[in-house]
């Protein structure tokens, strides 16, 4: 019986003794935990995303953009021209720095009829691949040569495709660039002859103020423009060029 009592004894003072050190070390644990750094998350990298939409407030607008970049494109951009001078629209039409050496008399025209010009790079290359000198020299290079032929500064940049990377937003941005994509693609390029199924996707979309729609200058895109044109004014807002909903300084 003594034996026994002494076991429990034992016992009972080895699991004492268990606890106890369980006690400690979760307290350390606990203290070095409580002390380490907590991860932040840097609000300048989030802001380094390209914006999908305008950044002024109840601007009243959506933004159409038509890209051209490739060449084969140019043969429709007179039509739409005279879609949008009858629709008494501007829009913004992004170009690559390529395509204005061949068509600089076009490209002031689109000026001069009071549309907006974006620059689109140089070439149409995947730009989230490549380094940020690579990137700084494409977008320069363009730049250079469309506000050479404008006689005015670009004040905006969207990478062929959409293809962002961070070194990308960076070379643009070092060029006092506003970083654009879209909330809207008609994927007209894939489309070039369906406009019906180009105005079914585009009255799918949830149009807002401060949208951007995204264009190209497609044998199906100067059949629907004027359709295009009326889905946003359907909803009340007027359509018009990137600097009507974005804040430019």
């Amino acid at each position: 019986m003594i034996m026994m009592v002494l076991n429990k004894s034992k016992l009972k003072k080895i699991i004492m003794f268990i606890l106890i050190i369980l006690l400690i070390v979760g307290g350390i644990v606990f203290t070095v935990k409580k002390n380490e750094p907590t991860p932040t998350i840097n609000i300048l990298d989030l802001a380094k995303e390209p914006y999908t939409q305008g950044t002024k407030k109840d601007s009243g607008y959506v933004a159409l953009t038509c890209n051209i970049d490739l060449g084969w494109e140019s043969e429709y951009v007179e039509s739409i021209l005279e879609t949008l001078k009858k629709e008494k629209v501007n829009i913004t039409f992004n170009v690559t720095g390529k395509w204005v050496e061949k068509n600089k008399d076009l490209l002031l025209k689109i000026k001069n009829e009071g549309h907006e010009i974006g620059n689109h790079g140089y070439k149409h290359l995947d730009y989230a691949t490549l380094s940020y000198d690579d990137n700084l020299e494409q977008i320069t290079t363009s730049k250079k040569i469309i506000d050479n032929a404008l006689g005015e500064e670009t004040k905006f940049f969207q990478a062929p495709a959409g293809s962002f990377g961070s070194n990308t937003v960076k070379a643009a941005e070092s060029l006092n660039y506003i970083c654009f994509k879209w909330d809207v693609d008609t994927i007209d390029w894939q489309d070039k002859h369906n406009p019906e199924k180009i105005i079914e996707r585009v009255k799918k979309k949830d149009i807002v103020d401060g949208s951007i729609v995204l264009m190209h200058p497609t044998e199906a895109t100067t059949e629907c423009i004027d359709d295009i044109i009326q889905i946003i004014r359907e909803k009340n807002l007027k359509p018009g060029r990137l600097s009507d909903v974005f804040v430019v300084e």
